[in-house]
């Protein structure tokens, strides 16, 4: 996964079941106190044993693709703007790849973020084609959870394909995840809706999926969707300490916080 606490949010139904948990990114350029932080929630966090940390910074990137007319690229999304994000998205892509080489080797299943990122973020679409590039290299079979938002759904329609791929459910212990949610909210380290309802059930489909220039008729798989406000202007993004967490947050007070 991509961040802390996107094991429990996009993997509920499998976190305690598999034998281990890569988490990529650790600090945020933008929140200096966040990966001290993050390291004390990983510590105290009930799957810790399982859990290994890579420690990546960050990109800045969430926003910086075009959501209008999104663009899969090698490292995950083209970043719309030039520049620095750009190219430290590009590079940390590069990284990941020497990172996770060893666990995708290791692992005869792999599950981590579908092409759109769940419900939108540029570094969960970089980890998905890093890992699913490393397991078709392979024997590793990649499997991408079912979570999409109302900012995804263009580019999650662009995967709507002919042919059918494995698909399997599975239920959510809702409480289980409520009581390991807490060590995160505890420090403060927790960037999801406040008052979110996990679902019941996830499904989980094989990968890889085909990408389709345009949007037309194809198959999916059952989707978790969630309904978010409008997205922040990128002009926004780049200008608001912790952007993430407190547009999330603030969406949910707004909103219900909850799945749809």
């Amino acid at each position: 996964v991509a961040h802390p606490d996107d094991e429990i949010l996009w993997f509920a139904s499998i976190a305690e079941d598999v034998g281990k948990i890569v988490i990529c990114f650790l600090d945020d350029p933008e929140t200096p106190d966040l990966a001290d932080a993050r390291k004390r929630t990983l510590k105290e966090h009930p799957l810790a044993d399982r859990i290994q940390c890579l420690g990546l910074t960050e990109t800045c990137s969430f926003g910086h693709a075009d959501w209008s007319d999104p663009e899969p690229a090698s490292s995950g999304l083209r970043i719309a703007a030039t520049g620095e994000v750009a190219n430290v998205y590009e590079e940390r892509a590069a990284a990941l790849r020497t990172e996770l080489a060893p666990y995708i080797a290791d692992a005869t299943h792999v599950f981590t973020h579908n092409p759109w990122g769940e419900y939108g973020h540029e570094e969960h679409v970089m980890v998905h084609r890093v890992v699913s590039d490393l397991a078709a290299s392979g024997s590793t079979r990649v499997w991408y959870s079912n979570y999409a938002s109302s900012w995804s759904t263009g580019l999650m329609l662009r995967y709507c394909g002919r042919r059918e791929n494995d698909v399997f459910r599975k239920d959510v212990d809702t409480e289980s995840m409520r009581r390991m949610s807490m060590v995160y909210r505890d420090h403060d380290t927790w960037t999801w809706f406040d008052d979110y309802e996990w679902f019941d059930t996830e499904h989980f489909v094989r990968g890889p999926l085909e990408y389709l220039p345009q949007s037309g008729f194809g198959w999916m798989f059952p989707i978790n969707l969630i309904t978010l406000p409008d997205r922040p202007s990128r002009k926004s993004v780049s200008r608001v300490k912790r952007l993430k967490r407190r547009l999330l947050r603030l969406a949910g007070r707004r909103h219900g916080g909850r799945g749809n």
